[in-house]
């Protein structure tokens, strides 16, 4: 019963973390232009501030302009590294494990990330790129390497263990 309860839960945060994303990718280009360029904004505000530096509109706005680019793709990366993680968790939930959780919880990222960019091509002023498709994978593949990384750990171990409701026997380390 407590399975089926974490499977139904991470399967609607899955399904609801796939609908952000879409509802993102709905918007017409000039509003997430928009919004992207409000956090490039902000963040030139707050290194402005945290140096002590004076700047006029003009290079404020040069640098918002530098920065625009980078936000936009670390929030592509960050919505699909989110996105690979749930997806491990629901692929965890049907009791998959090893190479094969993990591989799917990749390949549904890239694919989800193929399919919205294929949404984006029906979207004003937007387009579907298959760099951005890359830079999704990337995301999530990152993601993914650290929760495996993590998982690895003795403190992932134990913690996984906790969770389950398992003791955790320290393992000795051999020295090399």
């Amino acid at each position: 019963m407590k399975n089926t309860h974490y499977r139904w839960g991470t399967g609607l945060l899955l399904a609801v973390w796939m609908a952000v994303i879409f509802l993102f990718s709905a918007q017409p280009a000039v509003e997430s232009e928009e919004v992207s360029g409000t956090v490039a904004y902000r963040i030139v505000d707050v290194a402005e501030r945290v140096f002590q530096m004076e700047m006029t509109g003009t290079e404020r706005q040069q640098y918002v302009k530098k920065l625009d680019y980078p936000v936009r793709k670390a929030a592509h990366m960050s919505e699909y590294a989110i996105l690979a993680l749930l997806s491990l968790a629901f692929f965890k939930s049907m009791e998959m494990r090893g190479r094969k959780m993990y591989l799917s919880a990749f390949l549904l990222a890239v694919l989800y990330a193929g399919t919205d960019e294929f949404h984006q091509l029906f979207v004003s002023g937007r387009a579907g790129r298959f760099s951005d498709v890359c830079i999704d994978a990337a995301g999530a593949l990152i993601a993914l390497l650290l929760a495996y990384a993590i998982g690895r750990t003795s403190v992932g171990r134990a913690t996984a263990a906790k969770i389950a409701g398992k003791r955790c026997e320290k393992q000795a380390l051999p020295l090399q």
